[in-house]
């Protein structure tokens, strides 16, 4: 009886630490966010909006970023050519993506015609767009130009 018991109190410690772990992980991949949103935001001599793109002029609370060297094949064997290559946000909340590549990209959800930066058709070097999602889902989208380029957005 003891020996359960025992059991028991180092399985919920176990799962306690996990938890606190996750929430910590999970904090600073939130910090870091904020922490490159704002840097962006700010350095407006390196980093500048698309015209006319996005869909909203909310603040970003996520962000994606277009990896340097991304045009060139290779980084979608790690799932590195856009960072991160999966991204789970809320309903309602907004991603800012910035382009660190040299070449120019667009952005476009699996079976959209349109870019999420429309009009613009193309994301040039350090320019960003800010898109909000407002529907629940798994979007799956991709650069029409790099068609190796891929990444998850999750909306719950």
């Amino acid at each position: 009886m003891k020996i359960i018991i025992l059991g028991l109190i180092i399985t919920a410690s176990i799962l306690i630490l996990y938890a606190i772990i996750s929430g910590m992980m999970n904090f600073e991949i939130q910090n870091t966010d904020n922490e490159l949103i704002d840097s962006i935001y700010s350095e407006k001599e390196i980093f500048t909006e698309a015209p006319y793109s996005g869909n909203t002029n909310d603040k970003a609370q996520h962000v994606i970023i277009i990896v340097k060297d991304s045009w060139k094949q290779g980084c979608e064997v790690d799932d590195s050519c856009f960072l991160p290559y999966e991204k789970i946000i809320g309903v309602g909340e907004t991603i800012l993506f910035v382009n660190q590549d040299e070449f120019e990209h667009n952005v476009r959800l699996r079976g959209d015609p349109n870019y999420l930066h429309f009009p613009t058709d193309v994301i040039k070097q350090n320019e960003y767009f800010v898109y909000k999602f407002h529907e629940l889902g798994k979007y799956q989208y991709h650069c029409t130009l790099h068609p190796w380029m891929e990444g998850v957005i999750t909306i719950r």
